[in-house]
């Protein structure tokens, strides 16, 4: 091929790349862009805060988990929850992605900007792959962390393990966190993997019970399972709930009393 040939050539996909916007992607694997939202949680739980009582008073949450890619049960969900007025606020116990690539962490981002209520997330094992942990922590926060609202304890428990190497959670935090005096009405603590699930070692998951008695925690919340599951199991005395994810087309709705927590459902 001639000189003027490859100048021709060239010419013209320099012409056409300056009139297409946006016409190379980052990789969907990168780990951060100046698009990418930051510190979501934490922006969450400062607006919470502001209208938090320093004594109990009942409330509302809604509670989600595991959309994955289930993009249009996901946004009907979304649109289901801005129906509901009376909730507090929204947790979402973990898988917002199923690669844990950049491009689902704001395919997430593009569909809860629409939500009316502020939404707290913990990560799951899904979000972990890829270098997901690190575009987690940028656009969300801290993987564990822990606020008070209405004289309750909320514990986000980061319990990701064979994501993670086969690494065990950290307890010794988690037993600090939970840890909390009569004045505090209930404890509630969020981790995305139930503790009877294969990634828990027997000792494990034996810790993780103990301890939850031990600190009284009144109910354990997690997701993973896709299956809903409210109640009490033969190796713990602690009650826990279980959400379903995006394709059951339901939200659980939790409200919380000073004596008693309703948990129901509702389909949409």
């Amino acid at each position: 091929m001639s000189r003027n040939r490859h100048l021709y050539i060239w010419s013209l996909i320099f012409i056409l790349s300056a009139g297409c916007d946006n016409l190379f992607e980052y990789s969907p694997y990168q780990t951060g862009s100046a698009n990418l939202p930051e510190k979501l949680n934490e922006k969450a739980i400062s607006g919470i805060s502001n209208k938090s009582s320093d004594s109990f008073e009942p409330f509302r949450i809604a509670i989600i988990g595991d959309n994955h890619t289930y993009y249009d049960d996901f946004n009907d969900q979304i649109k289901a929850l801005n129906s509901i007025d009376s909730i507090d606020f929204v947790i979402h116990n973990g898988d917002i992605t199923l690669s844990g690539i950049y491009r689902e962490f704001m395919w997430f981002h593009d569909i809860t900007s629409s939500l009316n209520h502020p939404m707290i997330t913990i990560v799951g094992n899904h979000d972990f792959l890829s270098n997901g942990d690190l575009v987690y922590q940028e656009m969300f926060g801290p993987l564990s962390f822990s606020f008070d609202y209405n004289n309750c304890r909320f514990v986000f428990f980061d319990d990701i393990i064979w994501e993670r190497n086969v690494k065990d959670p950290d307890f010794e935090w988690l037993y600090d966190a939970l840890e909390a005096d009569d004045s505090i009405a209930h404890v509630f603590l969020i981790s995305h993997i139930p503790p009877w699930s294969a990634p828990f070692s027997v000792g494990n998951s034996y810790l993780f019970y103990r301890m939850l008695e031990e600190q009284q925690v009144s109910l354990s919340i997690h997701g993973h399972t896709h299956s809903f599951f409210h109640g009490i199991r033969d190796e713990c005395e602690v009650p826990f709930l279980i959400s379903g994810d995006a394709t059951d087309r339901e939200i659980i709705i939790m409200d919380v009393q000073s004596d008693t927590i309703l948990v129901t459902r509702e389909l949409f």
